[in-house]
């Protein structure tokens, strides 16, 4: 469908691709994945045709459309409504149905062969491209979205960036590409807003590349992984679990590799010295040496830094640390909720769900202290000291600063040395420190808050969205360091694996009231659907597809003949390290022998007794021709 042939780009000095080709069919559904900075959407516009590969070509048949939502776009303030500027998406649809009615009057006063074949085929496109539905798919979709009926007439400009986002993103789904091309497209959804968006991809019959850290979410929309390393794209059959499999038996077959031939050439290294000044093994030793000046050494892939950190063993605080009782709490406008009832204990983490919109962050704020109830019973633990993760603190760093000033600034009683190496640990070495904040990416400001947060030394964290900018071994890393803090923590996150990793107990938003539910998510959400949505579709991708039972055979195969060759290289490989030790041996007696030999001692010996010595060195001289010739033959057994 789409192909990438020896695409080079270069940007400053890093050169971002290398050689890079790579080949997009019709239907895939692809997560691209590598490290931060290594191109992800750089290939995405491309793809979309924003930009040009220095050399190489992009090759898109005619006729196949595309679609691109990035990853951080430019706001669009428009006075139109949310309704409008989505259904422009239908504007020649819109055109079609006004010259219909317009045709439609006109055939009333003068029925002509040419008006009503000019009706005819406005109607049969009309229809195609199913313009009678158009108006009730936007609503599914915006309501899908987050959306409510009300925001509809609502102007555009009205809308904070990250529901510019959604909008965006309603208008690339309602135009249906043939390629659909997202970069973190779930960055700005809440639960049920993600949910909804893989349901409708599960639905969605094109193809599909998408940039994503949620790997719950990969794992359950995808069929292969592209992988940018070093400048070149490698593709993977499967979803992102499965790629992490691969690749995993990749590195280890690297690694063994790489031992194999450290191995190698070190015999082959013993067999030059050994007959350097051999005659009759010179051709063999030239053409050793000249094989130690090709060979091509194996490297193991490196895999991408992230960040490695602990918290702090903090104060201990009381034991609930919040206990709410029948918490209410109105703006005025209305109850945001009406009856919260909840403990969260010293020491757990506790996930708190509910869609956009139903008191989240106002739970938050007063749970903070920020905000106070309106009624009902709150009650905080004693020697308490919260800290409160935003992605609005993003914003509230200093863009005067450098980053080194900027988390200095937090804890001035500590040494710079020390806040040197905090840094170090989140991904801040050498000269990154001296980086201006206002030149910093998301994942690098969503770092320093993050160690902002950890020098407070609080005993009871309050998380909102702290893994979003982040990618998956930092939040897996972000997760283990939270799993072994002796504090307490409560979680916002979308980020399905994350939690799943971490706690133990979820509040949850129903009517009106804030629940306890104990568990993990996916007990949770398995117990939700159960009660409240039995007829749900489960979209996750299964082991049965036939293309992916044939990829998990295939590597099954594949695996079991790098069993039976490693079993051979060793059994070969065991004969020859005895032989060596029999040589080794042998060669310390000849030495030996030799030595009487010449010594002054060898003259006083008895006829019989220099006989029995030059026998046994002519002995061990056939001998170890015998062994040295094995030697050879083990040597280009295991060369092949």
């Amino acid at each position: 469908m789409v192909h990438l042939s020896q695409i080079k780009l270069q940007f400053g000095h890093q050169m971002l691709f290398d050689g890079a080709s790579w080949s997009i069919y019709a239907g895939q559904r692809i997560g691209l994945v590598g490290p931060n900075g290594s191109g992800k959407s750089t290939i995405l516009r491309m793809l979309c045709g924003e930009i040009t590969p220095d050399e190489g070509h992009v090759i898109i048949p005619q006729g196949v459309t595309t679609g691109y939502l990035p990853q951080h776009m430019d706001d669009f303030n428009t006075d139109q409504t949310l309704m409008d500027e989505v259904m422009n998406v239908f504007a020649h649809l819109i055109e079609a149905e006004k010259e219909m009615r317009r045709l439609e009057q006109e055939i009333s006063e003068n029925h002509t062969p040419e008006l009503m074949k000019r009706y005819d085929r406005l109607q049969e496109l009309f229809a195609r491209e199913d313009g009678y539905t158009m108006e009730a798919r936007a609503r599914t979709v915006l309501s899908g979205l987050g959306f409510r009926d009300e925001q509809l007439s609502q102007s555009v400009r009205s809308f904070s960036g990250g529901w510019r986002m959604r909008i965006a993103l309603a208008r690339l789904l309602l135009i249906h590409p043939a390629l659909l091309l997202l970069d973190e497209p779930t960055n700005h959804l809440d639960m049920e807003t993600l949910i909804w968006l893989e349901k409708f991809i599960a639905d969605y019959n094109g193809t599909l590349v998408i940039v994503s850290h949620d790997r719950y979410f990969l794992d359950r929309i995808t069929d292969h992984i592209a992988e940018i390393y070093d400048g070149k794209v490698r593709v993977y059959s499967g979803n992102y679990s499965d790629y992490e499999e691969a690749r995993a038996q990749r590195l280890m077959q690297q690694e063994a590799e790489q031992k194999n031939q450290e191995r190698r050439i070190d015999q082959i290294e013993r067999f030059i010295e050994r007959f350097r000044y051999k005659a009759s093994k010179a051709k063999q030793v030239q053409s050793r040496i000249k094989y130690l000046e090709k060979i091509q050494r194996t490297e193991v892939e490196k895999l991408g830094k992230s960040i490695g950190f602990q918290f702090p063993v903090p104060p201990r605080s009381g034991d609930p640390v919040v206990a709410f009782e029948h918490v209410m709490f109105d703006y005025g406008k209305g109850p945001v909720f009406t009856d919260a009832t909840f403990q969260i204990r010293r020491g757990k983490k506790v996930a708190l769900l509910g869609p956009n919109g139903v008191g989240k962050s106002t739970l938050m704020k007063i749970i903070s202290q920020e905000l106070e109830p309106g009624s009902g019973k709150a009650r905080w633990g004693y020697n308490l000291e919260m800290a409160y993760f935003a992605q609005h603190q993003l914003d509230q760093l200093n863009p005067g600063l450098n980053v080194l000033d900027e988390v200095w600034s937090q804890s001035p009683g500590i040494t710079q040395s020390a806040v040197r190496s905090l840094l170090g640990q989140f991904l801040f070495s050498g000269d990154d420190v001296f980086k201006p904040v206002s030149v910093l990416s998301g994942g690098e400001k969503s770092r320093v808050v993050l160690l902002k947060m950890m020098l407070k030394n609080a005993n009871f964290l309050i998380l909102d969205e702290p893994t979003n900018h982040l990618d998956m071994q930092s939040k897996e890393v972000l997760a283990q360091a939270l799993d072994e803090f002796p504090g307490s923590v409560l979680i916002v996150s979308h980020d399905r694996f994350f939690l799943d990793m971490l706690v133990t107990k979820v509040l949850w938003f129903h009517e009106g009231h804030v629940k306890e539910y104990p568990g993990n998510y996916s007990e949770f959400q398995q117990w939700y659907d159960e009660k409240f949505n039995p007829m749900i579709q489960n979209t996750k991708n299964t082991d049965s597809r036939p293309g992916k039972i044939h990829s998990k055979t295939q590597r099954r195969i594949e695996a079991q003949e790098r069993q039976k060759k490693s079993r051979e290289r060793k059994k070969y490989q065991e004969k020859l390290d005895k032989t060596e030790q029999k040589i080794d041996i042998l060669q310390k007696e000849k030495s030996d022998i030799e030595h009487q030999m010449n010594g002054t001692g060898f003259s006083a010996l008895t006829p019989d007794e220099m006989a029995a010595v030059t026998r046994r060195y002519q002995e061990i001289v056939k001998t170890m021709e015998k062994l040295e010739y094995e030697w050879l033959v083990l040597n280009e057994i295991l060369e092949k």
